[in-house]
């Protein structure tokens, strides 16, 4: 794989981390924002929804744009909008203006992702693209190791606007750092296109096949994933009565087994079985879950089963995440913006569902959805992936 270089790997590492950074960072403080804003933890969950639909609606804004415009513009124009609308947050007068601002903030956060994974396609292909987004993938799975853990340190020095300060903060940060990278797309690779045109055929990815399993695979394991990051601060606060610092010590716990995982599928040499052991194992995770959750297990008996989801979520990210991008190089930030867009789709959809009633029977019941979808998916994937790779050593 070709040398990229330590600022450029870990700037991409951080801007890819942008959806932990809309959502863990403040996780710890939700039921501090409820008493805030004089309001319901449903309507303060909703920010989780309203910064996932600014990320979903964001990406497939962005995408196209890059693909015409080039990639370090829209990079750094996106930070300086990520800082402008987490002053907002802080200025937010109700939950409502919160929530609407939160949007906006989401969007500008879109562009971090979107374009990293197209900048590393731009870079890479095949097995080196997957290399690269593992690469990333583990930098990406340090951020919910340390939001959450980071967000409850600081519960005890500073309120929830204080956290929408540093998010300011490190929206200029990035803004400067975009500025040193290169532009990866030269001009005579750009789309021709209108734009309009661009926008009226962002959806032909899904004429690709492996390109659509991928994608509607990614977004089963992601209806999993944020079951439990949106239950998660009122199991480990209200049902077993953690402060915020130990919240963000349980939840960091468990997301440093996201980066452990993306470390495991880099071992494969192949993947679809990297593809089917992590679909597999996810499942079964899910499951084990669930039973614990529904039948009031002890959390020391819980955590383990928590740790082997986000471990098995970990493992199934960057090859899901190489194989939809492999597949469509020639619409790369259209690709990069309908994969990454779906993910914050399912995360949008998921954080409404697992706080009605009672949040250890409901968010348990999305959890093993999303294991089942994506298990049904990604066999055929992985199927079909193998017979590739077996017709190219054939050829």
């Amino acid at each position: 794989m070709q040398k990229t270089g330590l600022f450029v790997t870990v700037t991409l590492g951080v801007l890819t981390a942008f959806g932990p950074f809309v959502t863990d960072f403040y996780l710890p403080f939700l039921p501090e924002m409820s008493r805030s804003f004089h309001t319901s933890p449903s309507a303060v969950s909703t920010s989780l929804t309203a910064g996932m639909v600014g990320l979903a609606v964001g990406q497939i804004l962005i995408g196209p744009l890059s693909d015409k415009y080039g990639r370090k513009r829209l990079l750094v124009l996106s930070m300086l909008l990520f800082a402008v609308t987490s002053l907002c947050c802080v200025l937010s007068p109700t939950i409502a203006v919160f929530n609407a601002v939160r949007v906006l903030q989401g969007m500008a956060g879109a562009g971090g992702v979107v374009l990293s994974k197209s900048v590393a396609t731009d870079m890479f292909g095949g097995r080196q693209l997957a290399t690269f987004l593992a690469i990333l993938g583990a930098i990406n799975g340090v951020v919910p190791v340390l939001a959450p853990m980071l967000g409850g340190t600081l519960s005890n020095f500073m309120n929830w606007q204080g956290i929408f300060c540093l998010l300011l903060a490190l929206g200029i940060i990035l803004m400067f750092c975009c500025l040193r990278l290169r532009e990866t797309l030269p001009v005579n690779r750009r789309c021709v296109k209108p734009l309009a045109s661009s926008y009226a055929n962002l959806f032909r990815v899904f004429r690709n096949r492996r390109f659509t399993l991928s994608t509607l695979a990614i977004m089963g394991c992601f209806f999993t994933f944020f079951s439990y990051i949106s239950a998660s601060p009122f199991i480990f606060q209200t049902h077993f009565g953690l402060n915020e610092f130990e919240y963000g010590m349980c939840f960091g716990m468990n997301a440093f087994f996201i980066t452990l995982g993306t470390f495991i599928t880099a071992r494969f040499h192949h993947a679809n079985t990297a593809l089917k052991w992590a679909s597999i194992d996810l499942m079964i995770a899910a499951v084990l879950v669930a039973l614990c959750q529904i039948f009031d297990a002890p959390l020391a008996m819980l955590m383990p089963c928590y740790i082997y989801m986000m471990l098995s979520f970990g493992m199934m990210q960057p090859v899901s995440t190489a194989i939809a991008m492999d597949s469509e190089r020639d619409n790369a930030g259209a690709a990069s913006a309908i994969f990454g867009a779906s993910t914050f789709v399912a995360g949008s959809l998921v954080s409404p569902l697992v706080t009605i009633g009672n949040v250890m029977w409901s968010s348990s019941a999305v959890i093993v959805a999303g294991a089942v979808l994506c298990l049904a998916l990604t066999l055929p994937l992985a199927a079909e992936v193998k017979h590739e790779q077996m017709s190219q050593q054939q050829g």
